[in-house]
């Protein structure tokens, strides 16, 4: 027979943004847990609102299962003396698991004690585990508030904890579990008992508690459609705003209210900052027309019963009231003086202390600018570092530095208002793309050229004066720029060697900020980081290293090198012709020591002198490799790996007949060195593609 269990949380409320992240860690924890104690369950739901975290775990039977365990020991080698007889070590061992030596077994050389553990019983068990689930949770901001400092987000006020209709008694935090939860906000006093862990979720929705996020968005949905149709409008739902507020409340209900009507000549955005990022109230859009346009109004989601609606709704607009009203004063302020006149002032704005001010920066910014248009031969060069000029600008406005969301909008609104073209405008809002790992890159080839040198200034200057991520830790997002410098290289195709772009954003930094090894690190981290992007393509590691072993160069190449050598990995041949490479490989680095070094310049046959060959099968391999050297070299400065690394792929059979039958390090050294030539001569053409070396299992 199995039963149900429940344990729930219950604390002052919580931040919205760590309900997800508790009910995540809550479900992870409950499944690893359970199964590292052999206790078998049907299935697990978790559930979270602002004042609570639970987490149901259905069909638990009444106890955990019987485990085999082994215990490896002291090695097999040392069980007995000479003589025969049990050592002290094996003694010792058997004895502190209770055993004989005698009843001990031989596991992977070791002596190992084979323990038979009884099953748990669950109520028992639970009451171990479910302590330890609320301690394992990891928060961004913790606090302690009682005797034993225990640490949470917000002090435990209860904590229910049920097995079937049994309480599973512990202590945390000063909190004893009991059977009862409590109700909705003002009505918390109120004990509810929970009979039945299975009910949880509809017995708390009756007393006006949707535990299920997913419900209470849903009920958002409705009841803002509802109350919108009352100003004959549109509710404009964000998603990720509607997950937030819906971690805001317990029973959500929905207030129309409005404001006044002159505020709706401020852009638009700037209007919905207001509303979504500081009130986080749903704006009300006219018709379906992009962009929509707003209307007077807004909903706003209460936590609670319908009661004083009008109380509620007066202090939601007054409110809103003095919030579009600074809006207001602090846009009619900043259009005063022009973004250029406003792009002086980034001299007083510190960007590092090695590094200089924001003006210094953007200079920099239009070096690489300048760089990197004669390398792309672009005629867009002026218009760029007019972009360079003007981006940084709207940091020092009014309206940035109350609403600072809106960087890189305002410099946009801006531009347009002072005449500036439609595409400068967009790139100075778009040169802060991509915004997270995945979003959206730059447009235009300016906004992209701005976003690009502006990221790798950032870049190099950090790691030229020590902030370098360690760890988890990131804290001036280093691998966000460092995504985007690598995906804007990408997406443009352009032909700009990464490790060249480094040096040049190095070489630009102030005297003050120079640090040794400043370009290597750098490289080797953005090295990194591509690889990371690509192996959630699914690519492989040894695969990312064999084409990158002489560096990233140019990304969009890398990228369809790395492409065309995943893809001829999986011919039957190709571990055969790897395996073959290393041959020559390790052969050659056997002869340096004895004086012998292939110069990089030896691409296939050259260097070799065909009349001191003797053996038919060097003489074919050599027949073969010039007959397919330009070819090979043809196709990938052309940007055909695939058909490149097919090419090589038929040097297979002459490569194996060639190690069957003959050896390389003879006593004759003309000969020796003939051999070794041809060696060398196939491994640099290998290499022009890739180290086949690096990779694995071939």
């Amino acid at each position: 027979m199995t039963k149900d269990a429940l344990l729930e949380i219950g604390s002052e409320e919580l931040p919205a943004a760590f309900i997800k992240l508790g009910m995540d860690q809550l479900k992870s924890l409950a499944e690893s847990s359970l199964k590292e104690h052999s206790l078998p369950h049907e299935s697990i739901s978790v559930y979270g609102t602002p004042r609570r975290l639970a987490v149901v775990v259905m069909g638990l039977p009444d106890r955990s299962l019987e485990q085999r365990k082994t215990i490896p020991g002291p090695p097999a080698s040392k069980a007995k003396d000479p003589a025969g007889t049990w050592t002290q070590a094996a003694v010792g061992f058997a004895n502190k698991h209770g055993l004989e030596p005698q009843d001990l077994v031989v596991e992977n050389d070791r002596l190992s004690a084979v323990m038979n553990i009884k099953g748990t019983a669950t109520k028992q068990l639970l009451a171990q585990l479910f302590p330890q689930w609320i301690g394992l949770c990891q928060f961004p901001k913790t606090m302690s508030w009682e005797e034993s400092h225990f640490r949470y987000p917000r002090p435990i006020r209860w904590i229910t904890a049920l097995y079937g209709h049994d309480l599973v008694r512990f202590q945390i935090a000063g909190v004893t579990s009991g059977k009862v939860t409590h109700g909705l906000g003002i009505q918390s006093s109120k004990h509810i008992a929970i009979a039945q862990p299975a009910k949880y979720a509809g017995l708390l929705k009756n007393q006006c508690v949707m535990v299920e996020p997913a419900t209470r968005q849903d009920a958002i949905r409705r009841l803002a459609d509802q109350a919108v149709k009352r100003a004959h409008g549109q509710v404009l739902l964000s998603e990720s705003l509607l997950e937030h507020v819906s971690n805001l409340v317990e029973h959500p209900v929905a207030v129309l209210g409005s404001f006044d009507a002159r505020y709706l000549d401020l852009p638009s955005e700037v209007l919905t900052t207001c509303l979504e990022h500081h009130q986080k109230f749903f704006p009300v859009i006219q018709g379906t027309g992009r962009p929509p346009k707003l209307m007077a109004h807004f909903i706003g989601i209460r936590n609670g019963m319908s009661l004083h609606q009008e109380i509620v709704r007066e202090g939601y607009e007054r409110v809103l009231a003095a919030r579009l009203a600074d809006a207001r004063f602090f846009y009619n302020q900043d259009r005063k003086t022009k973004l250029e006149v406003k792009a002086e002032a980034l001299k007083g704005v510190m960007f590092q202390e090695k590094l200089g001010n924001l003006f210094e920066k953007k200079e920099r910014v239009k070096g690489l600018l300048s760089y990197l248009a004669s390398t792309l031969k672009a005629p867009w060069l002026q218009e760029a570092e007019r972009a360079a000029d003007l981006c940084k600008a709207d940091l020092v406005t009014d309206m940035v530095r109350e609403f600072p969301e809106l960087q890189g909008t305002m410099a946009r609104i801006y531009a347009l208002a002072d005449g500036e073209s439609k595409i400068l405008a967009e790139a100075l809002e778009e040169h802060y793309r991509p915004v997270t790992l995945s979003g959206p890159l730059p447009t235009s080839e300016i906004a992209a050229a701005v976003a690009l040198c502006d990221k790798i200034d950032t870049l190099a200057g950090d790691f030229a004066v020590g902030l370098i991520p360690s760890g988890s830790a990131d804290p001036y997002g280093l691998r966000r720029a460092a995504v985007g410098v690598l995906r804007i290289l990408e997406a443009r195709s352009w032909p700009v060697q990464l490790e060249d772009l480094i040096e040049k954003a190095v070489a630009l930094l102030p005297a003050s900020a120079a640090g040794s090894g400043t370009v290597s690190k750098l490289v080797e981290f953005m090295r990194q980081r591509l690889g990371a992007i690509l192996e959630e393509r699914h690519y492989k590691s040894d695969e990312f290293d064999a084409i990158t072993f002489g560096g990233v160069g140019l990304i969009h190449q890398t990228v369809s090198r790395l492409d065309a050598l995943h893809q001829i990995r999986g011919q039957g041949q190709f571990d055969a012709l790897a395996a073959a490479f290393k041959r020559a490989s390790n052969i050659l680095r056997q002869a340096r020591p004895k004086g012998f070094e292939i110069s990089a310049d030896w691409i296939g046959v050259m260097g070799v002198k065909e009349e001191t060959l003797k053996e038919a099968s060097e003489q074919a391999l050599f027949v073969k490799v010039r007959d397919i050297q330009e070819p090979v070299l043809t196709q990938f400065e052309a940007g055909s790996t695939r058909e490149a690394l097919e090419l090589l792929s038929t040097l297979r059979v002459p490569l194996d007949q060639f190690f069957e039958g003959v050896m390389v390090m003879v006593e004759d050294k003309v000969v020796c060195a003939n051999r070794l030539a041809l060696l060398g001569g196939i491994v640099n053409l290998f290499h022009k593609v890739a180290d086949f070396s690096k990779l694995q299992n071939a």
